[in-house]
């Protein structure tokens, strides 16, 4: 029975992956016109410079639009703008400051100058570059697929995760023994709640982290695709071994050790309290341990979000779309056992699969933005 539910939920992924629903990151771009916001200060000699070097780019591209303010008089719109591309707080009110499309840039010379030269002109051929032709599909613009369609795609593929799905396989035929409905919801549960929120916490720290560091980085696009490209051959590798030796956690050593303690505790302590206390440090502990297995994935999505230049807020509502779908195969699983009092896992077959899915779609994308760059 739980293969079948697999099975619609792959149909129920491929049909919603074709719908073109457009993404925060392609609003931030006009295909007709290209908005350039500059914010500066009559006082400033380099936004003087800034504003006859505007002009005259103005001139030369006939679809370039320059907006012009006196950050003094904006605070509101500025704040806007900071919020919406995620400006750190010590570069706030530094002048002059100019967003364009996905990127934003501090200050003004020579150097600037041509980068921002250099990024209208990567505007102006993205949307040829975003559209690839796909075998009895047509052209497809790929930056026409919604942010919250790929954080589906990926928490899925993410979710097929030998190690947590052992783990919980652990947790749960443990408790069943117990033969306790109450015991199940509670313990299986908790379990379910705290490997999602660890791992929730694991990635907003590499949101975090890729934020940090954008402003720094030549192009966000091409440690996309280099990730997703070593995400992809890593993938690959893992698929040709479980062809060979059957799925296997690169973790199991540490959750071979682990889990006779915890068997230990569950038959000596009956203390509900004491039992919470040891299923949530164990999934505590196996998440953290699994996720240098499986990093490059939520790696990979927040680096997406970062570079698409959405809200903080909007970048936490996809990752938590991501999450969810990443712990489906668990929530299925474990209420299909609160429900049938019978513990049913998914076929070695399916997770072998998935990982060839995942790395499809690994290698996939590092070409698109490898070849969006170049």
């Amino acid at each position: 029975m739980i293969k079948n539910y697999f099975k619609y939920l792959l149909i129920f992924v491929l049909f919603f992956s074709l719908l073109p629903f457009k993404s925060q990151a392609s609003s931030l771009e006009d295909v007709d016109t290209i908005q350039v916001n500059f914010f500066g200060s009559p006082t400033c000699p380099h936004c003087v410079n800034e504003k006859y070097f505007l002009k005259d780019l103005k001139n030369e591209t006939p679809n370039l639009i320059v907006n012009e303010y006196e950050i003094a008089n904006e605070s509101e719109l500025i704040n806007s703008f900071y919020k919406e591309y995620n400006v750190p707080k010590n570069q706030q009110g530094l002048v002059p400051v100019t967003f364009i499309g996905d990127k934003y840039f501090l200050g003004f010379n020579d150097n600037i100058g041509e980068d921002i030269v250099a990024h209208i002109n990567g505007l102006e051929s993205k949307s040829d570059n975003s559209s690839i032709k796909i075998p009895f599909f047509g052209e497809v613009d790929l930056l026409s697929l919604s942010l919250p369609v790929l954080a589906i795609v990926l928490g899925i593929v993410d979710g097929f995760n030998v190690c947590s799905l052992g783990a919980l396989v652990i947790i749960l035929g443990l408790v069943m023994v117990l033969g306790s409905r109450k015991r199940i919801l509670l313990l299986g549960g908790l379990f379910v709640l705290i490997t999602g929120i660890t791992y929730g916490l694991l990635m907003l720290l590499w949101h975090q982290l890729f934020t940090f560091i954008s402003p720094y980085i030549k192009s966000m696009e091409i440690l996309i695709g280099i990730l997703s490209i070593l995400g992809g051959a890593y993938l690959l590798r893992e698929f040709i071994k479980s062809c060979k030796q059957g799925p296997t956690c690169s973790s199991g050593g540490i959750l071979a050790r682990l889990s006779p303690k915890v068997e230990k505790m569950f038959s000596t302590k009956k203390n509900i309290a004491v039992l919470a206390g040891v299923v949530g440090l164990f999934a505590l502990i196996v998440t953290i341990i699994e996720f240098p297995c499986s990093a490059v994935l939520p790696m990979l999505f927040t680096g997406i979000l970062v570079e698409s230049g959405i809200s903080m807020n909007t970048s936490l509502l996809y990752i938590g779309i991501f999450l969810l779908f990443y712990m489906l195969d668990e929530i299925i699983i474990f209420l299909v056992a609160f429900f049938t009092m019978k513990l049913k896992i998914v076929s070695p077959r399916f997770i072998i699969f998935f990982n060839l899915l995942a790395a499809i779609i690994f290698l996939f994308l590092g070409a698109f933005y490898l070849y969006r760059v170049f």
